[in-house]
């Protein structure tokens, strides 16, 4: 656990997010829409809602798995209190993350030839952990989080929750990580499950 106290250091938890610093798990679920963006709810282990994340950006005909988006991620009392930037582009995806106006961290996807590989760095793009997904999605997959040296401390779970909810695209997913890792990584990871349902679970 060593890595992941060093990841917390002195750093003052950021605005809006010490709701995340007793935490090791939460839960993501995908909220229905047509042609509005995406939209999810962040809980607690026990159902308390966290956080409310919501698609204002990015063209709506384009594919999820390609398009660019902004989300932005307010508490229970409608306060921001996270953003998601995903530009457009080309190449490997990239998207910023910002808590209270701050960079904090910049998701990269890292080009594989097998298993999908994304990568959580800190606000200088310097690396910090890694996600790494099956080579086949199926129903339930694991995306395991890592320290950079590649050494596992979590997991983003998808949850099948049948084939009414296959039918909708609706997701959800669990998500465990170290309960002393610092909140701007934490926030980094669900920023980074967002971003998974857009690349390997969105028609």
């Amino acid at each position: 656990m060593s890595e992941a106290k060093a990841m917390i250091g002195s750093c003052t938890c950021p605005p809006g997010a010490a709701k995340l610093l007793p935490l090791s798990r939460v839960l993501v679920r995908q909220k229905m829409t047509v042609f509005k963006g995406n939209k999810y709810v962040v809980t607690d282990p026990d159902g308390e809602v966290l956080f409310y994340a919501k698609e204002t950006g990015g063209v709506m005909l384009m594919s999820a798995k390609s398009r660019p988006f902004h989300i932005n991620i307010h508490d229970a009392q409608d306060n921001e209190v996270m953003t998601l930037r995903r530009p457009y582009t080309f190449g490997p995806d990239k998207m910023k993350v910002c808590i209270g106006g701050q960079l904090v961290s910049v998701v990269r996807q890292e080009f594989t030839f097998t298993k999908p590989v994304l990568q959580i760095n800190d606000a200088n793009d310097q690396p910090v952990l890694r996600v790494k997904g099956p080579v086949v999605t199926g129903f339930e997959p694991d995306y395991v989080i890592q320290t950079a040296d590649k050494r596992p401390i979590g997991v983003i779970k998808r949850v099948w929750r049948g084939w009414r909810t296959a039918l909708t695209d609706a997701d959800s997913f669990h998500l465990e990580f170290p309960v002393d890792l610092d909140v701007r990584f934490k926030a980094a990871i669900i920023g980074t499950c967002f971003l998974i349902d857009y690349l390997y679970f969105e028609n």
